[in-house]
């Protein structure tokens, strides 16, 4: 199609890709009706053309979609809370839609079509090019955070300083006099991971010790992939064991400690743990975790203020990269509740077993003594509880 024409007409793009006008509007407004390989071509001949769906004479709805491929608990539920926290004063809501993977997350996307928010945030996402040339078609401004896989130069995106993050861990744990430092990585077709990988191999290169190919797991973030990660690496010889690990998210670290624990490994004596996030439960963990803090505040508000800014089309950044830290914490020894304090039976009140009868009765009063638990909504107790009883959680 020639370059110096503005826009093309359905007309021509039916022309070009041998199909109905009727075809090219399903496939422009994401409705069912066309095989898979039609509209792959419709799409492709759209984007090589540069044809953009006005909006004018389409209702737009005032809200933003959080998608992502899978819900996982790390980072991406400080995200989830940010946003929302944020947007309140705004007349603007929320939507999170969870995509999955293969055919649904395509149909996913359609549906999103149809919705037409604001704008689209992807947390984490391995949306297509497909996908995302959906969303262009509509002119529905998206924000990546934390890209998964290649992005182009013209992509809104935020994202944190992954690299330093993983340098500053690394370092904390060479600073504590380690040499053996294992690490569990993030996904490896993730931006974050591999620069967090990146930042730990640098680190150990500026402190001239070898980077042992037997102390690096390949995790996914996840908490199952991250607990045989942790099983790896500690079921090693023990002269090859790690005396560290970088866990590259809070929800690897937390399944560090409980493998540990399951091999009678004290912490931190035997074994020291860094993770990345600073999220919840990581300030409830015995011995405390010192982690990498992200500022999920900042990444939220910039990616809606983003959003909002190409919606009026001045856009300054197309990408931003916010600062990490690293959040040293001190461990505190479980407090023994004596005297007075106990008042009387209170401690076997707080026995872990029980206070597993007691959840199992449905008694939470009971639990409303463990300020580790307050303002934590009573359906996540469960969730935390195996930890309990392992240790890993403290008692005030």
């Amino acid at each position: 199609m020639a370059g110096d024409m503005k826009k093309p007409r359905v007309s021509e793009i039916a022309k070009l890709a041998g199909v109905s006008t009727a075809t090219v509007s399903k496939v422009i407004n994401g409705r069912e009706g066309v095989s898979s390989s039609t509209r792959a071509r419709i799409e492709k001949i759209m984007e090589e053309s540069g044809y953009s769906k006005s909006l004018v004479t389409t209702k737009t709805s005032q809200t933003i979609e959080l998608v992502l491929t899978e819900v996982m608990a790390n980072g991406i539920n400080a995200i989830i809370a940010e946003t929302t926290e944020y947007v309140k004063s705004m007349p603007i809501g929320i939507t999170i839609t969870q995509t999955g993977r293969g055919k649904r997350s395509e149909e996913s996307f359609r549906e999103i079509l149809n919705r037409n928010p604001l704008g689209v945030i992807l947390l984490l996402s391995n949306a297509t090019e497909r996908e995302k040339t959906l969303l262009r078609s509509r002119n529905i401004p998206f924000v990546i955070i934390d890209s998964i896989g290649e992005g182009s130069q013209d992509t809104l995106g935020v994202g944190i300083d992954n690299w330093t993050g993983g340098l500053i861990a690394t370092e904390h744990l060479i600073k504590l006099g380690h040499q053996r430092i294992g690490i569990i990585t993030g996904p490896q077709n993730a931006e974050s991971a591999q620069a967090r990988y990146s930042g730990y191999a640098t680190a150990l290169r500026r402190a001239g010790i070898q980077l042992d190919p037997e102390l690096v797991a390949y995790g996914d973030y996840m908490p199952e992939r991250g607990y045989e990660c942790a099983c790896q690496l500690l079921d090693l010889p023990a002269a090859k064991r790690p005396t560290a690990i970088f866990a590259c998210n809070d929800v690897t670290a937390l399944n560090v400690y409980r493998a540990a624990r399951q091999r009678g490994l004290s912490l931190p004596a035997d074994l020291s743990v860094v993770g990345f996030d600073n999220v919840y439960p990581a300030q409830y963990l015995y011995p405390a975790l010192t982690t990498i803090s992200q500022p999920f505040d900042m990444i939220a508000r910039k990616a809606v203020d983003m959003i909002l800014d190409a919606r009026a089309g001045s856009v300054a950044d197309h990408y931003l990269i916010l600062p990490t830290r690293l959040a040293s914490a001190k461990a505190h020894a479980p407090r023994e509740l004596t005297g007075r304090e106990a008042g009387g039976n209170r401690r076997d009140r707080l026995s872990p077993q029980h206070l597993l009868s007691a959840f199992r009765g449905g008694d939470f009063a009971v639990w409303g003594h463990l300020s580790a638990f307050q303002g934590v909504a009573k359906t996540r107790y469960a969730e935390y509880f195996d930890l309990i009883l392992a240790g890993i959680m403290r008692f005030p």
